[in-house]
């Protein structure tokens, strides 16, 4: 019993665990992945050494070398097995009834509104939004094109802003867009942090997996039945073409 409340309270922790992910944008791309305190650089990547490539390169030869022999062992085998003993011809099997396009649409309904369901609570209660800022600055040397171009950028924000607040919980947010009249580059600075709890993911997985597979025994019995009332229809038929 102490080994099991043990066990479960580590999982727990575990599923506590938030994870995250930091996006930046100030002149190149940089991509973090985040884990409790801890921050693990994914883009741009570190340049490799000049021994580790060559490593890299060896293991790569290496494999493709032992992917090739295996191929040239696996065609021999099929030679020789062909010389032995020609394989027998499968029987011909019965041809599957194929479902009319209405009913393919209307097996694939539940599937769309099940995936639609998933997505939905996954972006908006499972995903977080944590930190997201943008701050533009747009050069030019005609102020009323800049003036049009600001006014159209803040039209495009006002837009976006509540199709993403609808989709996503977001905590913390700072857009600016302003001009500058007398710089030469337009100045993009762009900031996302998204953090989920592990233990959250993992039940909505469980809780969609479990509803995806009554959906699909409850098709499976649907079909079945759908056969059944179909096979004693068509029996009718030819024993009235026979008599006929």
């Amino acid at each position: 019993m102490k080994v099991l409340l043990i066990v479960l309270g580590v999982l727990f922790l575990i599923g506590c665990i938030p994870v995250g992910v930091l996006f930046r944008y100030h002149g190149e791309i940089q991509l973090k992945l985040t884990l409790l305190f801890f921050k693990i650089g994914i883009l741009p990547k570190k340049p490799q050494s000049r021994k580790k490539r060559e490593k890299a390169e060896a293991k790569k030869a290496a494999k493709a070398a032992k992917k090739a022999e295996t191929k040239k062992n696996k065609k021999k085998k099929q030679q020789a097995q062909s010389l032995i003993a020609k394989p027998k011809e499968p029987e011909p099997k019965k041809p599957k009834p194929k479902k009319s396009l209405p009913d393919k649409i209307a097996g694939l309904i539940p599937w769309a509104r099940l995936g639609a369901g998933f997505v939905g609570e996954f972006f908006h209660r499972k995903l977080t939004v944590t930190r997201l800022r943008i701050r533009a600055v747009l050069a030019g040397g005609d102020p009323a094109k800049t003036a049009r171009t600001v006014g159209t950028a803040w039209e495009a924000i006002g837009v976006a802003l509540p199709i993403l607040e609808r989709a996503f919980r977001i905590k913390e947010r700072k857009i600016a867009v302003y001009p500058d009249f007398t710089a030469s580059e337009t100045d993009l600075e762009a900031e996302l942090h998204i953090r989920l709890r592990i233990g959250g993911v993992v039940l909505l997985l469980l809780k969609y997996a479990g509803k995806a597979a009554a959906l699909f025994l409850r098709q499976k019995r649907n079909e079945k039945k759908r056969r059944e009332q179909e096979e004693p229809e068509s029996e009718t038929n030819e024993t009235e073409e026979k008599v006929g």
